[in-house]
């Protein structure tokens, strides 16, 4: 059986100029996509879906870089997990540093998260690239 172990994904836009009868613009992005050494069917429909919504950020098609609605404060308020204490127990996370099982999130939240990294506030939630956690980290300061 052979195994993937990257992956390169490219899409093109070509847009007429407004007010020019035969000019137009054109947009080419081309990803080059590295998996995990494990990897489920499911991740890799999640790194294509990433890959595409990049893509299609950059070439400005707003029906793709619409993230589905859903509500924040499910991400806010979960009790997150931390490390792993013993067989099935884990210490208390938090917003800071923490991560949960995907299927602990409503549909909307997996949805949005399959998207790309979800900020809130300081906050950055992502659905990992095996498909299966959820986990979010404080975003580093600026401040200089």
């Amino acid at each position: 059986m052979s195994k993937i172990e990257r992956f390169v994904i490219g899409k093109g836009l070509t847009r007429k100029v407004e007010g020019q009868e035969y000019e137009f613009t054109r947009k080419y992005l081309r990803l080059e996509v590295r998996l995990p050494e494990q990897f489920t069917e499911e991740g890799f429909k999640d790194a294509v879906t990433r890959a595409e919504y990049i893509i299609d950020n950059f070439l400005g098609q707003p029906e793709a870089a619409k993230i589905p609605d859903f509500n924040a404060e499910e991400l806010m308020k979960h009790e997150w997990k931390g490390k792993k204490t013993g067989e099935g127990q884990y210490a208390k996370g938090s917003l800071s540093w923490g991560w949960d099982f995907k299927d602990k999130f409503s549909p909307d939240v997996i949805k949005a998260l399959e998207k790309g990294p979800v900020q809130i506030d300081q906050y950055e939630f992502t659905l990992e690239a095996t498909g299966n956690i959820v986990s979010t980290k404080k975003k580093k300061s600026s401040a200089r």
